[in-house]
């Protein structure tokens, strides 16, 4: 029969087993909360919040070049309403694959909100443009079925290059936002594809005060 000090030592031993289990329960729920506070629910990409502080921290190293592009679907609303949004909802999934997939390496693609996506380009201004062309090479070419009917992607791609150092070609993530926001509204009103900003696009970067507020 176990003596005193044996139950003693089996009762330490099974609290220690109970605590180490808690314990990694509980990070696994800590680490899924932090996963689920950083990524976008429907389509698994860095969420709104993720690459805002992605952009921040690849800015603040002077020696980077730094481009962002701001993808804007077309006729995606034509999707929600004609299909609903649970065609909608695989639109966004089958968009985020498609441009994961053609994203070069030291890249990263992000859901913005609804049909935005953001993509940020550790790279130089060709090498930003050939990413630019390579998502919306990827859309073209990515068919969707929706009830048996083909529906085929685009989308309107705003691209701005911040050049390294602080001289002027270098911009704080919401003025380099608002750059590519303003050359995305200007490929959305020639009907698609690819916009460089410019500074004659100024007027269009100031459509709306809220336009700039959505990405601080």
């Amino acid at each position: 029969m176990p003596n005193a000090t044996t139950l003693a030592l089996l009762l330490a031993t099974s609290c220690c087993l109970l605590l180490t289990a808690y314990n990694l329960r509980l990070r696994g729920h800590l680490a899924a909360a932090r996963h689920e506070a950083r990524h976008d629910e429907l389509t698994g990409l860095p969420n709104r919040r993720a690459m805002l502080a992605h952009l921040d921290q690849v800015l603040s190293n002077p020696a980077h070049r730094v481009a962002v592009l701001l993808l804007d679907l077309d006729r995606f609303k034509d999707v929600n309403d004609e299909y609903g949004h649970a065609a909608g909802d695989f639109v966004l999934r089958h968009v985020a694959v498609a441009l994961v997939r053609a994203a070069p390496p030291r890249t990263i693609v992000g859901r913005m909100s609804g049909d935005e996506f953001l993509i940020i380009v550790d790279g130089d201004a060709d090498t930003a443009r050939s990413c630019a062309q390579a998502a919306a090479n990827a859309l073209a070419n990515a068919t969707i079925t929706l009830r048996w009917q083909p529906f085929h992607c685009h989308a309107s791609i705003g691209l701005a290059n911040a050049g390294p150092g602080p001289g002027p070609g270098h911009r704080a993530a919401t003025e380099l936002l608002a750059q590519a926001d303003a050359a995305m509204y200007a490929a959305k009103q020639a009907g698609g594809g690819v916009r460089e900003y410019h500074p004659d696009l100024t007027d269009l970067s100031r459509r709306t005060d809220n336009d700039r507020r959505r990405f601080r």
